[in-house]
């Protein structure tokens, strides 16, 4: 596969052989715009969980790209996505980030839509408008296709995008089988949302690195907050990271220390990935997560061997990170090429007791999001990072991704149960592999191209 290509033709923007990346892609705003076009335009997006739209007109607003869609339980049960723009001057028809309606009016004018989206109310339609207004045709616009995997509501706007199975492959299901596979869960109510002054690939890049904690989330884990080892699901093995008083630290965090194979990355078609630890290297210190339902017959229905091994964290291209070491899913919003709003939903097992709930809620709140320890570390970085992307000296210094760099062997798994995967220690395959991707999404080449394109090589 190459990725010896750049949209201008000047200068690569990614290069897979070399392990580098062309900084200007992080704060370019011709590329943010190519990419909400090619990208987000065209995509398989989550929107919500079905448990946070239980109830018939239930609704949850979520973006896509540039849009913003109500995601809406039907009287039927089923599930509509809408354009939350009114057909007559374009003025959102809900305010509300979630709620339940019988319908939704537009502040402007009045235009009144039903849950389904069909305009069923117009002031002034028999004296002002003499009748003449196609009604039947200026309803809600629907997005191009949605569809449901085990209660994660997914949509594109694109007609022609393949179905989401098809799109997801194995890793992508993978990923959300981490959750599914526990059982009956539930979207905490709130869901926490914040903006960073950072590009929403730097946000991205951080899913798959187990190489920064040691440093970057040092203070965080000198304070001995209490469960801050639980919250991160791991406890490091030595890391050679001495403390004030000269001693080793113990950093929880997930950081392999170095042998060969205890860490599990899988790449696949469309830019998918997953990195990071396996159930093995965790060892007891798993925190509260519970591995047990790796081993169900559901589990081994749905997963392979090896993928059942893996903890590390989940990334459905472009935007989605799925973790488990906190049931959590993350979205990195763009909104705009030096601006990102984060979202984090928080899964709990449906039947669990209240106090059980509100313990993995209050250990993922201080984990990521606003006031998560982690994140508020996470965030200076890659503000500072993006920040840098823009000087005139400072962008001409490409980025580099070259940990284990052409050592990454991938194994592509004859009997079709896992998608393709590395064994290694800390590597920086999961990054590369998506800005490998990227450019390729970026092409706007059709869909059997783009798969053609991103199907997984034998080395990395």
């Amino acid at each position: 596969m190459t990725t010896e290509s750049a949209t201008d033709g000047a200068r690569p923007l990614v290069s897979l052989e070399r392990g580098e990346i062309d900084r200007r892609i992080f704060s370019d705003p011709d590329i943010f715009e190519e990419e909400m076009r090619h990208i987000f335009g065209r995509s398989w997006l989550f929107l919500c969980h079905g448990s946070q739209i239980p109830k018939r007109g239930d609704f949850f607003e979520a973006p896509m790209g540039r849009d913003n869609v109500l995601v809406v339980r039907q009287r039927d049960g089923g599930i509509k996505a809408l354009l939350n723009t009114c057909a007559h001057r374009g003025n959102a028809v809900c305010r509300a980030e979630e709620g339940n309606a019988k319908n939704f009016m537009c502040t402007y004018h009045g235009w009144t839509y039903d849950i389904a989206g069909k305009l069923v109310g117009v002031p002034g339609l028999d004296e002002l408008y003499h009748n003449d207004l196609d009604v039947s045709a200026n309803g809600l616009r629907e997005v191009a296709q949605l569809e449901v995997y085990k209660g994660f509501v997914f949509a594109t706007l694109d007609p022609q995008a393949p179905p989401l199975l098809e799109f997801l492959g194995r890793t992508g299901i993978t990923g959300l089988e981490f959750l599914a596979g526990q059982g009956e869960l539930e979207v905490v109510p709130g869901i926490q949302k914040f903006v960073i002054p950072c590009n929403w690939k730097f946000a991205v890049d951080n899913i798959f690195d187990w190489y920064h904690p040691q440093i970057t989330h040092l203070s965080a884990f000198q304070t001995g907050l209490a469960g801050s080892a639980d919250v991160r699901g791991t406890k490091m093995k030595t890391a050679g990271v001495a403390g004030p008083d000269g001693s080793e630290i113990q950093l929880p965090g997930g950081v392999a220390s170095g042998a060969a194979s205890d860490q599990m990355v899988f790449i696949d078609a469309f830019g998918h990935a997953i990195s990071g630890p396996t159930v093995e290297a965790l060892g007891d210190s798993g925190g509260r997560i519970d591995h047990s339902w790796r081993d169900s017959p559901e589990a081994r229905g749905n997963l392979g061997p090896m993928a059942r091994r893996s903890a590390g964290h989940a990334s459905i291209f472009p935007t989605c990170w799925i973790t488990l070491l906190s049931n959590q899913i993350s979205l990195r919003v763009p909104r705009g090429p030096m601006e990102t709003e984060i979202w984090w939903f928080t899964f709990v097992p449906k039947q669990a007791p209240p106090e059980r709930k509100t313990a993995i809620a209050q250990g993922a709140i201080h984990s990521f999001g606003p006031a998560g320890f982690l994140e508020q570390e996470d965030g200076e970085n890659w503000a500072q990072s993006t920040l840098q992307t823009r000087g005139n000296a400072s962008a001409k210094i490409p980025q580099l991704l070259q940990m284990n760099l052409r050592r990454g062997k991938v194994v592509h798994d004859s009997d079709g149960l896992d998608p393709p995967y590395i064994e290694c220690s800390i590597n920086e395959h999961g990054q590369l592999w998506t800005f490998a991707s990227w450019v390729h999404w970026l092409s706007g080449c059709g869909w059997p191209e783009l798969r053609e394109r991103t199907a997984p090589p034998d080395v990395i």
